[in-house]
Order: C-alpha cells, then structure tokens, then sequence
C-alpha cells in the first residue's frame, strides 16, 4: 500500500513541475488528441519494444536510449486509451545473442521497436522486423542500409555525412572563415564522406574552389602529429574539419596547443559531444571548436525541448544534462505514439466496401477487411498503419529538433552545431536548417 502510495506522489510532483509553456494536460493535449476506441474495443495493453543494448560493451550507449524512453513513457504512459507496456529486449551488445533476442521480441508482437544503438546491432534486426510488419525506429544508427531495402524500419535522427554540410555553413556563413583543412584517420569511410560533403558545401558558399587548402590523414596507431600540424599551418587555414574521435581529437589539439596552433577554429562529428572531450577543452581557454549535434540543452527550440529538460532534471538532478541519445530517443517513443493514433483514426475513417471492391484480388480485398476489423475489435492499428504514419510525419516538434520524414524512412532535422569559444560554452548554439540546405 505504501509503494502504491509513494508511486502516485512522484507521478503527481512530476505533473506539478511541467510549467512553462504549457501546462501538461494541455501539453500532452497539443500533441495526443483525444479520440480513442469505442467500448468495443478489447481492454489491453499497448507494446512498445526496446531493442538495446542493456549490457555489454555498449551497455552506456543503450541505456542512455533507455533513458530518454523511460522518460516519455513516465510522461506519455497512455496511447488511444490504453497503457503503453515498455518490453525490454537486451542484445547484449552482441549480434549473436541480438538475433535471437529479436526474434523473442517480435513474438510478443509489440506496435513498434525502439532501437538498437550500434549499426551491426540494428542490421541484425532488419529482416525479423520486416518479416513481421512492425515498424521501427533506430535511435542514433545511421547507415543508410538500416533503410534502404527495409519499409518498416526509421532513423530518427540525420545521416552521418550530413554533419559534413553542417559544420561547412557553420564555418563560412556563421564564423566568416573561407580557408579550411580536413584531418581523417587513414581507411576512415564514414569521415570520408563527411569530409567530401564539408568540402563541397564550403566550395559552393565560397564560390572558389581554392577554399580548401588541404585535405589531411594521420595514422591511427600514431599518436605524433606534428608533420600534419606543420603542413596545417603552412597552409594559413582558418577553420580545421578533424573528424576524428574525442580521444584522439584531444590529444590532436594538445599539440596544436604546443604548436601555437590556438587562433584555429577546430570542428568535429557529433562524437565529440563527450564529458571527457568537452572536460578538456573547457579546461583549456585558448581553443576554440564547434561540433554537430542532434541536440543540445543549451538551446530549447521547441517546447517539447524546454518539457523534456524540465523533466529530466527533475528526475537526476538540476545539474544534469541530458545527452543527445537521450533527447532523441525521448522523440522516437512520442512520435511512435503518436503514429499510433494516426493509424487508428485513419483505419477508422475508411470507406471498407470501396476499399474491398478497389483491392486487386480478393484475398487483398479480404486482408483490408480483417485490418479495419481487428484495429475496431483491439483498438490497436496494424503494423503496415503505423508505418504509414510514421511515414508521413512533417514538421513533429520533438525535444531534438524537428522532425520530417515526408515519405521517407530517413529523418530531415535541422542539425545544431554547438560552439565552445576560447574555452567557453556559448550559451546560444547555432542552427544549421537541413531543408535549405538540400533545397539548394
């Protein structure tokens, strides 16, 4: 009695502190409607699976997904009336043990998946979801296979070489500096492509193909930069793309530190959104660097942002800060309710006997009919309908940013680029709009 007791308290503190904008009622009214089934549908439970890795050597990654789940699932329990069941799903970090933790999953038939952190994992997963008509969202995974040849499968967040375009306008059009350098590790493909994307994008904002004055690679097993330093310097860029990993980009700028190499703006993936990394050049106020990011709590661009690190701080602390995995899997569950929703009313709103007499064949005719039952008798929209409506998504303004997919399964976001100048978080971050920059 006592824990039933204390549960109903947190849930009512949690509720008191959601002000600002909006209260939460009428937040959660501004993105949930208030349709729900008749009384003929059946009372149960709404699945949501999370496929993560829980344990393993990618257990801090997964779970910082988790967190952001958990979040709106504490904030967002309900969907069309009924309780949203969260169905953990280890991996183990492992694509053996993934296989087969997919397939246990897809048997408890949940609406939608969650997941996986880690591109192998989130491969493995691609067929039994395909199989089995459930749609899903990965979280921070961005190879563009996860996509491509799967229709159920989502990415919530933007494609790793889009970064490249990004940090290219952050550098010209909000810095002003028109001579840049890249710096890769040697057989890196991913920087590969972000490189050339920077590139490019710098080229055209320049209007002068002589903007990039060195394109640069270090060895990995290597930790003495100094030739690529000299060279660097040689070269009179202002602005360095140095795609490398918040390890090696540390120990990269401690010897342009040594190097009198500090009047260089230095700019990385979103990889270098790391407590260590960030420790290092906080500490440090001769540097300044700019780097991609899904989000960033020093800039709450919608509401649901300023909701989400209310919510979060409330529940670990008004020190912490969320990371982005954590925001942008917030999203993915909130737009995975509400794509279910959307598949219920549209199902609700079809004309069957049109659809029956329009279908190809009968047994297509038939599948449509038994849909529009089911989803009436459950209250619980097919897979193929919650996909559809996570397909038409335009414009969701989630905690992340906002979100398109507009008939793709790829999201188009606006990407912010967080700036730390000479040592110092600038408080106001700047966004990069991905819409204009594809439409150009």
């Amino acid at each position: 009695m006592k824990k039933k007791l204390m549960i109903v308290m947190c849930l009512v503190l949690i509720i008191s502190t959601m002000t600002g904008c909006t209260t939460f009622n009428n937040f959660k009214n501004a993105f949930f409607g208030t349709q729900q089934p008749g009384k003929e549908a059946e009372e149960r439970t709404i699945k949501i699976g999370v496929f993560e890795p829980l344990s393993g050597q990618n257990k801090e990654q997964g779970n910082l997904e988790l967190m952001g789940i958990e979040l709106a699932n504490q904030l967002y329990p309900e969907v069309l009336g009924k309780k949203v069941e969260l169905v953990l799903a280890d991996n183990q970090s492992d694509m053996y043990v993934a296989e087969t933790v997919i397939n246990e999953l897809a048997v408890q038939k949940p609406s939608v998946i969650l997941g996986s952190y880690g591109e192998t994992l989130t491969l493995v997963a691609s067929d039994t979801i395909k199989a089995n008509n459930i749609p899903a969202i990965t979280i921070t995974s961005t190879n563009p296979l996860i996509t491509v040849n799967n229709a159920f499968y989502f990415c919530a967040t933007y494609s790793e070489s889009k970064q490249g375009d990004a940090l290219a306008d952050f550098v010209y059009t909000n810095k002003k500096l028109d001579k840049v350098a890249t710096v890769k590790i040697t057989g890196d493909d991913t920087a590969t492509a972000n490189i050339q994307r920077f590139n490019n994008r710098i080229k055209v904002l320049a209007g002068n193909s002589e903007s990039v004055v060195g394109n640069y690679q270090i060895d990995n097993a290597s930790k003495d930069y100094t030739e690529t330093l000299e060279k660097i310097k040689k070269s009179e860029a202002k602005a360095v793309f140095l795609d490398v990993a918040p390890a090696t980009a540390e120990e990269f700028l401690k010897q342009a530190d040594t190097a009198n190499m500090t009047n260089i703006l230095y700019v990385g993936p979103k990889t270098w959104d790391d407590e260590k990394f960030l420790k290092y050049i906080t500490d440090n106020r001769k540097l300044s660097i700019g780097f991609a990011a899904d989000y960033s709590a020093k800039s709450s661009t919608t509401a649901m942002s300023e909701e989400f690190v209310k919510a979060y701080k409330y529940k670990y602390g008004q020190d912490a800060e969320p990371a982005q995995a954590t925001a942008v899997a917030f999203d993915a569950y909130v737009m995975a309710l509400k794509s279910i929703e959307k598949a219920y009313n549209n199902t609700m709103a079809w004309d069957v006997e049109a659809l029956v007499k329009a279908a190809p064949t009968e047994a297509e005719g038939k599948a449509v009919k038994e849909d529009f039952e089911n989803t009436k008798k459950t209250g619980i929209p097919t897979g193929k309908a919650i996909r559809d409506a996570i397909k038409s998504i335009d414009g969701f303004e989630g905690a992340s940013g906002i979100i398109s997919y507009r008939g793709n399964n790829e999201a188009t976001k606006s990407i912010e680029v967080v700036y730390y100048d000479k040592g110092k978080a600038v408080q106001k971050t700047h966004t990069v709009d991905k819409e204009k920059i594809e439409g150009e």
